[in-house]
């Protein structure tokens, strides 16, 4: 821990203080998921499919934290050169390109050195990418702001009020840098190291505006740097779905003062929450090679026909996992170019031979859907 007294703000805490066994427990937990992940084999056609959704769905959840209204498909859009549909601002919209910016950047920081130096023009330059060309009030690119903010609301635990004075900002600045770069923080674990970046650096709030991007940008970094994958990206999708509790994580760290366990449990929930989503995600391409594989074991041994195969093979191609009808199968695209030939009889008797071999389920609304758990059983 490092007690610094400013000149006007009073005392300020960098704090690494935590309940042990809380956070370890979690840190244990979200350790074992990583090193589960990092041990699947991951295909560069995977890669290529998770990759760039996770950066699109990673930038509209940072920036609708702030208020923005596009969503990851427009995100999308936006990066491939299309204007999205009406109903957004300019303003929008320059965010979302200023983040794709910020993003690829700290692509180029994330390898060397591990565990990663970083530095104030680390900082400013996230904030210049994050804030080009946007007439926030008050906000110059890269420049801290000399004056009052006010962080926060009663809903979620409070008002906060950052130190406000540039002598004051400058100060904690440099010593936050010094504190992250010390070896009592690089030799926490990472993702304690990342998260307690993003908290402290979201209590200096340096700059009019931004802070928040800023702040989850440096955590990703951090996280990045240490070789950790879809992790830094999937914080900010888990922080937008739990918004009311990543603000009163905040607000509760605040009032603890010389305890940081409060953030610290929220950010590694976040952390197991979205390790475990692409653990799952990763074992189901694994399974839909597997079940590939059976496929053709099952047509060999004329289990299941030719046209059950297509149908199923159809369904492994297709990445929506929406269900489908027996009214589907004669009537809709794709399927009705197996099934517009036959008699609906002939179709019954497909989904019920699929069903009975476990490789398709049906709900009550009899809606047909891939198991790709049914060749384990």
């Amino acid at each position: 821990m490092k007690e610094v007294m400013t000149f006007k703000a009073g005392k300020f805490i960098f704090c690494d203080q935590y309940d042990r066994p809380r956070i370890e427990k979690l840190l244990v937990e979200a350790s074992t998921l990583n090193s589960a992940i990092s041990d699947l084999p991951i295909l560069p056609k995977w890669s290529s499919q998770i990759d760039p959704e996770l950066l699109y769905s990673s930038i509209a959840s940072t920036a609708a934290i702030e208020g923005n209204s596009l969503d990851a498909n427009e995100v999308r859009e936006l990066d491939e050169g299309k204007i999205p549909e009406a109903g957004h601002t300019a303003k929008d919209r320059l965010e979302i390109t200023n983040l794709i910016g910020a993003y690829r950047a700290i692509e180029t920081l994330r390898t060397k050195p591990v565990p990663l130096i970083f530095s104030e023009t680390h900082i400013k330059e996230l904030h210049k990418h994050i804030t080009f060309d946007l007439t926030y009030n008050g906000n110059i690119p890269g420049i801290y702001r000399n004056g009052e903010v006010r962080v926060g609301d009663k809903a979620h635990g409070g008002e906060y009020r950052p130190p406000k004075i540039i002598e004051d900002i400058e100060m904690l600045m440099r010593e936050f840098i010094d504190w992250m770069n010390s070896d009592e923080l690089i030799n926490e674990h990472v993702f304690v190291r990342a998260a307690l970046a993003h908290y402290h650096f979201s209590l200096i709030h340096p700059f009019w505006d931004g802070n928040g991007r800023v702040a989850r940008l440096l955590e990703a970094l951090l996280l990045q740097s240490a070789g950790i994958r879809y992790v830094p990206k999937m914080l900010s999708n888990y922080y937008y779905r739990h918004v009311d509790d990543y603000y009163r994580a905040f607000s509760e760290t605040i009032r603890a003062k010389k305890d940081v366990t409060p953030f610290l449990e929220f950010n590694l929930r976040g952390v197991i929450e979205s390790l475990q989503q692409m653990k799952n995600r990763i074992a189901d391409f694994i399974r839909v090679l597997a079940m590939r594989d059976y496929l053709h074991f099952l047509v060999s041994n004329k289990a299941i026909s030719k046209r059950q195969n297509d149908l199923l093979t159809l369904l492994l191609d297709d990445t929506s996992g929406k269900p489908f009808t027996l009214h589907d199968l004669q009537s809709a695209l794709p399927y009705s170019m197996l099934y517009r030939k036959v008699s609906e009889m002939t179709a019954r008797r497909d989904l019920k031979n699929l069903l009975e071999r476990k490789l398709l389920t049906v709900d009550s609304d009899n809606r047909y859907s891939l198991n790709l758990r049914g060749f384990d059983s």
